[in-house]
Parts: C-alpha cells; structure tokens; sequence
C-alpha cells in the first residue's frame, strides 16, 4: 500500500505536509527553538495581573523572535537572520487560539504551524505542527495562554510530558552524527535537571558526556559493536533507566539511587576505557607514520 501512501502525499497542500526533520535539526536551529523556550517561559513569570495585549521582541545576531499575545491568538514567529550559521535559512510561524476562543481537551486550537524556506531556488513551505522538535514549543504556549488568562500556573514543577518529549527527540536523533546525538544528551540533561534530581546522579550524567564528547572527532575508529553502544547508552539505556526513576515514589527513589549511580559509574569508565584506546591508537599511528617517514627520507650513509 506504499503506492497508495504517495498518491495520497501529491494531493495534501503543501502547507499541511510534514517538514522533513533533516532541515530543523542543525545546532543553529536547535538553539534558536531552545531561546524561543526560554523567551515564553519569561513572558509567562511576569504576566500581567489582567488579560491584555503584549508583544516583546528578541533580536540576536543569528534570529529574530516575535512573540505577540492578543485577546484572540497567541503568535510566534521565528525567523533566521542574514548572518545565520543555520544551512537553510527558514521562518518559522506558530499561531495559536486563545484557550476561551477556540479548543480542544483544554488546549487552544493551532491554526498555523509552519516553516517557509528556500531550497533548490524554489519558495517551499511544510507543516511542523507535528514535529517533535516543536512540542516543547507548544507546551510552553499554552502555559503562556493560562499565565494570561490568570489561570493557576505553577512554574516550579516541570511536566513529564517536557521529559517524555525531550526522551523521543534523543531516540529519534540521527546516530551517524554522534555530534547531534550529544546536543540532544545535553537538553535530555538539562531537562531532568528540572525534576531535581539528587546532584551526585546529575553530576554524573554530565561526566558522561564529557566523556563522550571526547569520542567525538574520532568515533569512526571505534569498531561497529563500540559505536553501537555509545548510541544505543545515550539513546535507550540512560532515558530508560532515568524516566523509570523519576516514576518513582520518593521513597523507592531513595532506594535506587545507589544503584542509579553505580551503573551511571560502570558506563563512564566505558567511555573512559574508549578513549583511552583511542589516544593509544593514535599514538601507534602516529610511531608508525614516523617509522615510515624515516625509511622514506632517511639517507644511506
């Protein structure tokens, strides 16, 4: 039935089709999806004591944010700057009903969620209402909507759904690029820092993306089978391991966080042993290229 599934693809509008996640998920972007975040958190802490009309402006060197809040939507826009690292630049719309004008199980109706960008010297435009990467984004808005409305928010307590969603952008992240894999193991980081995690198991965590990230420019001299668990530690087992801790009761929490932090330990010294393995690797290559050059060069006396 895949004929089928492509027949159907021609006939959807451009706009409503899924933007292929390859576009959006460069550093540039990424960060640019990450202050926008931050940008509706902060507007959200200081809403007005009434409902009322707000528009606030953000201008980096990279991008533009315009966030515009009005009794009827709420607005996002994105916009990459001339000077944009970003490979493609892009401008990214979200529009949103206010809770009380139009929605669906309490969250307000989306009426666009769009990215507009040139590829190939043609004007695309792709849906990215359904994308993972935007999810967060979304959340953040409707907790914009409710600080607005003067419905109870509370700020200290992060939601599941925030770690859930940030667990499925590190599964789906592309494991050729071990650099995008790590990016994703930071904000997965940063996020189950919200949940106040004890600090040595954070601390931890971090150390085993140093760790990591020192893997990095050489990661293709590791065999097939120590690649894969890099990937798959940092994809599967870490999110796995943490979102079953934090499901705990506190109790059970205090119960396992030895044990947390034991495994945590083992898969350090695993990268630990990597990259010891590989700086010895690179020292014999470096002796033979020497071996090398001296019966290329070396002249007979």
């Amino acid at each position: 039935m895949q004929w089928l599934d492509k027949v159907k693809t021609i006939f959807i509008p451009a706009h409503k089709k899924q933007v292929e996640e390859h576009l959006i998920r460069d550093t540039t972007t990424r960060k640019l999806i990450d202050d926008t975040e931050e940008l509706l958190i902060r507007i959200a802490e200081k809403a007005p004591s009434s409902n009322q009309k707000k528009t606030v402006r953000r201008k980096q060197k990279e991008w533009l944010i315009k966030v515009k809040v009005t009794h009827t939507f709420i607005s996002v826009v994105m916009i990459d700057a001339k000077h944009s690292s970003s490979p493609i630049k892009k401008r990214f719309v979200i529009k949103c009903y206010r809770k009380y004008m139009k929605a669906k199980n309490g969250v307000g109706l989306c009426k666009e969620a769009t990215i507009r960008y040139m590829k190939d010297g043609r004007a695309h435009i792709r849906s990215i209402r359904e994308s993972p990467m935007f999810h967060n984004l979304f959340y953040r808005i409707h907790h914009l909507d409710l600080a607005f409305s003067n419905d109870q928010v509370t700020f200290d307590q992060p939601s599941k759904k925030l770690l859930v969603n940030q667990q499925h952008l590190l599964q789906e992240t592309n494991t050729n690029d071990v650099t995008y894999l790590l990016e994703e193991a930071k904000r997965y980081v940063q996020t189950v820092k919200q949940f106040s995690v004890d600090p040595v198991i954070e601390s931890r965590m971090h150390r085993l993306i140093q760790q990591a990230q020192k893997l990095q420019e050489d990661f293709l001299l590791l065999d097939f089978e120590e690649r894969h668990i890099v990937r798959r530690m940092f994809k599967e087992d870490i999110p796995s391991m943490i979102h079953t801790y934090l499901s705990l009761s506190l109790k059970h929490q205090l119960e396992h966080k030895e044990n947390i932090y034991i495994t945590l330990s083992k898969m350090e010294l695993t990268l630990i042993d990597y990259v010891e393995r590989l700086e010895k690797l690179k020292v014999e290559r470096m002796n033979y290229l020497f071996q090398l050059q001296t019966l290329r060069y070396d002249k007979k006396t």
